[in-house]
């Protein structure tokens, strides 16, 4: 996760007074366990859910906004069906997700020529 995320973390945790790098630091407490606490305890708004999402980009897409946006888009909808058009445009559209990163391990490959000399 910190690999993945580690930025947006630190960001956010450094917002609440925690370093992160304390996490390598000789004599400090602070654990691995405790940072899941704090990260699992960041709000929808946040640099983390955001970097989770696909990017800075998805950082205003909280909860409400999304739920905000898809009334908006209800409303016009029911308008331009009311008005006897066909179709309709959204006027909010939300950020498109960006595609997931594939991992492949050493061990996969390892995995999968073993099955195919089979």
């Amino acid at each position: 996760m910190i690999r993945e995320h580690g930025p947006a973390i630190a960001y956010d945790l450094q917002a609440i007074g925690v370093d992160l790098r304390d996490l390598w630091r000789p004599g400090s407490r602070l654990t691995p366990r405790w940072v899941l606490m704090l990260v699992g305890q960041l709000t929808d708004t946040s640099a983390f859910a955001a970097s989770v999402k696909g990017g800075p980009e998805f950082r205003a897409w909280s909860v409400t906004n999304s739920l905000l946006a898809a009334n908006a888009n209800l409303l016009h909808a029911a308008n331009t069906q009311r008005a006897g058009k066909k179709s309709f445009k959204p006027l909010i559209a939300p950020p498109k997700k960006q595609a997931a990163k594939r991992v492949l391990r050493v061990a996969d490959i390892k995995a999968r020529q073993q099955k195919e000399q089979m």
